[in-house]
């Protein structure tokens, strides 16, 4: 068992949540998607939560979520979290205190709507951008230098699934 907590963040469709439990698998860690536990917390999904309160409801939740488990989980852990949790800045201390590694996702706007095409009726958008493109290309301007201040490791996630994952094993365990 690794003895690191790692954060995996970056923006949408970048990988977090397909990565993530594979990577928790491989350094024998526990596993958390922020934006699954807010889910579950609520009973609805992030675009229902969004649809029926707003983006600022969804972040208080995400807020309290994050709160929670940190304190009920002190151990090692892998968590992923969403763009917009970084880039909002508030817990941004407690991730660099919390997580010694902190893997930043990268994929470029180009590629973002490629990969979650088939989910954007369940994703809603965050800004008043005319179609999916627009937004990934505004909301990447916005959050870059969050993560770029944020990330002690920069992955490619343009590469396959198990590249990503080999990578990320190697580096993490010769960081540990």
């Amino acid at each position: 068992m690794s003895s690191v907590s790692v954060l995996l963040h970056g923006p949408r469709g970048a990988g977090k949540s397909t990565i993530g439990p594979l990577l928790a698998d491989d350094l024998d860690l526990p596993f958390f998607d922020l934006d699954r536990l807010v889910e579950s917390r609520a009973g609805l999904r992030i675009h229902e939560i969004v649809d029926t309160e707003d983006w600022q409801r969804f972040r208080s939740l995400e807020r309290r979520v994050f709160d929670e488990l940190m304190r009920r989980n002190s151990g090692p852990m892998v968590l992923a979290v969403g763009g917009g949790f970084v880039a909002e800045g508030e817990r941004l201390g407690v991730l660099r205190q919390r997580f010694q590694q902190r893997v930043w996702l990268d994929l470029p706007p180009a590629m973002q709507s490629d990969r979650i095409l088939d989910q954007t009726s369940q994703r809603p958008k965050l800004t008043e951008a005319a179609d999916w493109d627009q937004e990934f290309a505004v909301l990447d301007h916005r959050r870059r230098p969050f993560d770029d201040a944020l990330a002690t490791l920069k992955e490619d996630a343009t590469q396959p699934v198990q590249v990503i994952r080999q990578a990320l094993v190697h580096r993490l365990r010769s960081a540990d």
